[in-house]
């Protein structure tokens, strides 16, 4: 199965999440993804200003495992509950001090599956319809929330006298009291915006918890919000980011990344080279055995077959390259988990025109008689292809978690393609209500549209999105219905 989610990262790209997850009975899934950048031509992106490390440049993915999928109740209740993990791990550590990295490993995987299950039940809410939302489903968000930290913090007080143990488990507790934070505040502004409804006691209890974390922070020296200190601020949310990549270090896998088919492009460029001076050899051979006697002559003819021979071989270089990329990638990246090989993923770019490009996805795009220089020009349609192999039996079967799969989390950016966009602001003259004539400010846009073919199986999935982005950055992304 391969699901999507995307995003406005920043000012300049765009977040692509793509969730990879292989069958339960299979030893092995297979994906594919490719991607079609449709580029309006005068931005000036093509096969000869923007070359495949350039691309790759824009294009970064993160590779990391599903966060093993928990409710919030389930975090510390059962036999597979997180948190005894971290006291098995704890009471390893005190027999076994080197053992201290699974015990990290244990926080890290803690904090993350309670920001996967806390974000899940804020959206659950989020997403729902106000008028179905009870007050008893919000406060038991709370309730959850507060077991978890009580218990969470009774490993900390009852490991204090340990040197490296509070260490790990007070990173582990500053990132989720800011998470907290962080839900807490999405939940409130819902139920402000819809006063009609009435939560009973859900706000004062929401408004209780984010003092309660606040007043905590404070007590432990956490990082907090304080109101008009900016370095203090600022300071939270450079500490914020370094705790999330802590504690998201323990999904993310190692790669190991190479050129994919070197080999085999090494051996079509020597029969390049083979071809091309066998028929250089056809071509002076009868001339040196009827001419022998006249070796000027000679000269220049083994001047021309020479310089036949580094045609030829180009010619030849390029035919072997062309068939080989539908094969070949340009890189292929093999995945690690814990030293076991648990897949690969394989990537190619390459600049294509309408003529290849399926009819399907042509539709999707769907250009309009309006869009001349497209249609007499042509867009510049980058194809980005993708495959993806997961082995789920070293997967899912050597863990204590379960591993449904790997999210592909890519990043465009779009900087490369704003270089040659014209001024952002247009002044659009008017006349007002009493007659005067007023200037308008308005956006100058510029259009990218990108089709994604997603392939499991016998399915096959469609998605378009349609960028919309000016110099100084990205106005929109929408999808195309």
């Amino acid at each position: 199965m391969i699901n999507i989610t995307t995003k406005i990262h920043d000012q300049f790209s765009i977040e692509f999440k793509v969730g990879f997850a292989g069958s339960e009975h299979d030893a092995e899934s297979n994906f594919k993804v490719n991607s079609w950048i449709f580029v309006p031509n005068n931005l000036g992106i093509n096969a000869a200003t923007y070359s495949k490390e350039q691309f790759y440049r824009d294009v970064k993915s993160n590779i990391r495992l599903i966060t093993p999928n928990f409710t919030l109740a389930g975090i510390i209740k059962g036999d597979e509950a997180p948190l005894k993990y971290i006291q098995q791990a704890l009471d390893q550590y005190r027999k076994q001090p080197e053992s201290i990295h699974d015990l990290e490993y244990q926080v890290k995987m803690f904090c993350a599956i309670f920001k996967s299950a806390l974000r899940n039940a804020t959206n659950t809410i989020l997403k729902a319809n106000s008028a179905d939302i009870s007050t008893p489903a919000l406060i038991e968000i709370v309730e959850d929330v507060t077991r978890i930290t009580d218990a969470y913090r009774q490993l900390i007080r009852d490991h204090t006298g340990d040197d490296f143990a509070p260490t790990v488990l007070l990173h582990g507790d500053e990132y989720m009291s800011h998470l907290i934070g962080i839900q807490a505040a999405r939940l409130l502004r819902f139920m402000d915006a819809h006063p009609e409804n009435d939560y009973g006691d859900a706000r004062q209890k929401y408004q209780q918890l984010i003092q309660q974390e606040v007043a905590y922070k404070e007590n432990m020296g956490y990082s907090h919000i304080t109101p008009h200190d900016d370095v203090a601020n600022r300071n939270l949310v450079y500490k914020h980011g370094l705790l999330k990549k802590y504690v998201e270090s323990a999904l993310y896998l190692k790669q190991d990344t190479t050129n994919d088919g070197a080999a085999m492009k090494e051996i079509t460029f020597s029969i390049a080279a083979g071809f091309a001076m066998l028929v250089s050899t056809l071509i002076a051979w009868p001339f040196q055995k009827y001419l022998g006697s006249y070796p000027f002559l000679i000269f220049i003819i083994l001047i021309v077959a020479y310089m036949f021979k580094d045609r030829i071989k180009d010619f030849a270089r390029n035919l072997f390259v062309h068939r080989l990329k539908s094969k070949y990638f340009d890189h292929k990246t093999t995945l690690h988990f814990k030293e076991e090989n648990i897949g690969w993923i394989k990537e190619g770019m390459d600049f294509i025109n309408d003529a290849k490009t399926p009819e399907r996805v042509l539709a999707i795009r769907n250009r309009c008689s309006l869009e001349a220089d497209n249609a007499l020009q042509q867009e510049r349609t980058i194809l980005y292809r993708k495959q993806v192999q997961i082995d789920n039996r070293n997967l899912r079967n050597r863990y204590e978690y379960r591993f449904d799969g790997i999210h592909d989390i890519m990043r465009f950016h779009i900087q490369e393609y704003t270089r040659k966009m014209d001024d952002p602001t247009l002044l659009v003259d008017t006349l007002t209500e009493n007659g005067a004539l007023e200037s308008v400010p308005t956006l100058r846009v510029y259009i990218i549209h990108i089709v994604l073919q997603f392939i499991h199986e016998e399915e096959t999935e469609y998605r378009g999105f349609r960028i919309t982005a000016t110099r100084d950055g990205i106005v929109a992304c929408e999808e195309v219905k």
